[in-house]
């Protein structure tokens, strides 16, 4: 007895400039002290009083410590409080769909190979990384970060030092400044962004009270989209890497012909499934038939599927799980075959008229690729036919 043409398959800046003025001061009086004498010259620095017990700081004409240029050269200071205000700090990196490459510094290992390695193909969709340039600010320095879809001109928002999330201004308060290893040490420290969405980021610098630096330059990133590869092919066990075109046929046939009472026979081709998603949710592959088994409409007899060990089952039909592989990483997902279909010898899961989940992936998946035994059984009842058949659904579900 004969079956053949199994299935089908359906895949689903701105510039600013500072003025500073020299200044003259004779005696400086307030209602208990008297500064005699006081004159400030070019240089500034610190007047005495004449008990000798008070002193006056000023500063006068002093290029910025802060590395950050403001115009084409200089920024000049504008008063001794400058003095105090932690430096500037600049954006080392901030990243979503990089690939090969990063200009990031303190990620894992991974990120060698830019944001792709760690949020898979097509990059992160929802969340991004980014890095401090301290610019010699010491490690108790706390830095809050600034988001924006339009470069700060309607849309300002900040991250939130909790959740990494952006957060309207009115939630923004100190807990939202944490220092560069706190940042840092969060792989993706922000999230809960858009798709395929233009973002700006800077940051500030505080360090003790009163002492918040002016913001970096703004760096910009675009959000990747969701990313999914799905495809067929048929090949025989040793087609790991094989790549064919529909029409996607198996066939139980020659000396593989289905012979009633006879032992499960396996096809000779597999079907195998290439399979790549950035989903961080990660996916399912589901699959289902349009008969529940092995019809013929010569005989409107059905070779039922069901999921059974055919070595003891009077007859039966199903997919069995014969090779699974993905890249593997800390932040990319596994794909592994559901237990009915994870079987070995002749037990194989059911393809029924109803959705069941064949695999599974527990993260985005990079390069998956996985292959299945056909097996089938014929009962003793059953009339020969030469158009046993079934067509087989695979669906690749992403979870975003």
């Amino acid at each position: 007895m004969k079956t053949a043409n199994i299935f089908k398959l359906v895949l689903i800046a701105g510039i600013s400039t500072s003025l500073v003025q020299t200044v003259f001061a004779t005696d400086l009086d307030s209602g208990n002290y008297k500064i005699v004498g006081a004159t400030t010259s070019a240089g500034g620095g610190l007047l005495d009083s004449a008990s000798g017990n008070y002193s006056l700081m000023n500063s006068i004409g002093n290029i910025s410590a802060d590395p950050r240029n403001y115009s084409t050269n200089y920024r000049l200071q504008q008063d001794p409080s400058v003095n105090f205000i932690a430096a500037q700090p600049g954006i080392q990196c901030f990243e979503t769909t990089t690939d090969g490459s990063t200009s990031c510094l303190t990620g894992p290992a991974e990120l060698s190979g830019g944001m792709v390695a760690i949020c898979g193909t097509g990059g992160c969709y929802d969340k991004a990384r980014f890095e401090v340039i301290v610019n010699s600010n010491p490690s108790d320095t706390l830095y809050t970060i600034a988001i924006s879809t339009d470069n700060f001109v309607n849309d300002v928002q900040y991250i939130d030092g909790a959740t990494f999330r952006p957060e309207a201004e009115g939630n923004h308060d100190i807990n939202d400044f944490r220092t560069q290893a706190y940042w840092e040490a969060e792989v993706f420290n922000i999230k809960g962004l858009a798709s395929n969405t233009l973002y700006s980021i800077k940051i500030s610098a505080l360090s003790g009270d009163f002492t918040q630096s002016d913001y970096s330059i703004a760096s910009s990133t675009t959000t990747g989209i969701g990313s999914i590869f799905f495809d067929v092919d048929i090949a025989s066990s040793s087609g790991t890497t094989a790549e064919s075109s529909s029409p996607y046929t198996v066939a139980f046939s020659g000396a593989d012909d289905l012979v009633g009472g006879a032992a499960a026979t396996t096809a000779p081709s597999l079907v195998w499934l290439d399979i790549d998603s950035n989903s961080s949710g990660g996916v399912a592959v589901i699959q289902f038939g349009k008969n529940g088994g092995l019809y013929s409409a010569t005989t409107t007899q059905t070779i039922s599927s069901t999921s059974s060990n055919l070595d003891t089952s009077l007859e039966g039909f199903g997919l069995q799980s014969f090779y699974v592989y993905n890249d593997t990483s800390g932040y990319l997902g596994d794909l592994t075959a559901e237990a009915n279909y994870a079987g070995s010898l002749n037990t194989v899961g059911a393809i029924s008229t109803t959705a069941n989940k064949i695999y599974d992936g527990d993260g985005p998946i990079t390069n998956g690729r996985v292959g299945m035994y056909l097996i089938a059984k014929a009962g003793t009842n059953k009339t020969p036919a030469t158009d046993y058949s079934e067509e087989i659904y695979f669906i690749l579900v992403p979870r975003y």
